[in-house]
């Protein structure tokens, strides 16, 4: 099982902060936003476009494992199910999460006490991508 980098999650504190900084002072431009109230969440995503690697900043409203500062490392599977099940068969524990109806891209996590201490999410290949390009008009947001 081969899988590449799909995108960096950053867990911010302050979203509107986060993307003042990483949209002018890191350059990153301007991001694609989505708020996702059923999983107590707004995200942004900077897209470079074509093979550059999506960066996303994701604040929570409510209680959970993850702190400002975390690092989700968002890996492109080919078949997420084999994914699954490939990390069950080692051990570890996989989390299912299905599409919801802000953010209908069904993943998969395995959470920092069981990756070593980073987040590790699993993403079918390119949705990401078709998702954020698909909201940004299909226009690399550093372009905007």
């Amino acid at each position: 099982m081969t899988n590449t980098l799909d995108h960096i999650g950053i867990i911010v504190g302050n979203l509107e902060e986060a993307i003042a900084f990483y949209g002018r002072t890191a350059g990153l431009g301007t991001p694609v936003l989505k708020d996702v109230p059923e999983l107590r969440i707004r995200c942004a995503f900077f897209d470079p476009g074509g093979e550059g690697t999506i960066i996303e900043l994701v604040e929570f409203s409510g209680l959970g494992d993850l702190v400002h500062g975390d690092v989700v490392v968002a890996l492109e599977v080919a078949d997420l199910d084999e994914a699954l099940a490939h990390f069950r068969s080692q051990g570890v524990r996989v989390f299912d999460q299905p599409a919801t109806e802000n953010l209908p891209l069904r993943r998969g996590w395995v959470l920092k006490k069981d990756a070593h201490g980073t987040v590790i999410e699993l993403c079918p290949k390119g949705e990401v991508a078709r998702f954020v390009r698909s909201r940004a008009g299909a226009r690399p947001a550093h372009d905007a």
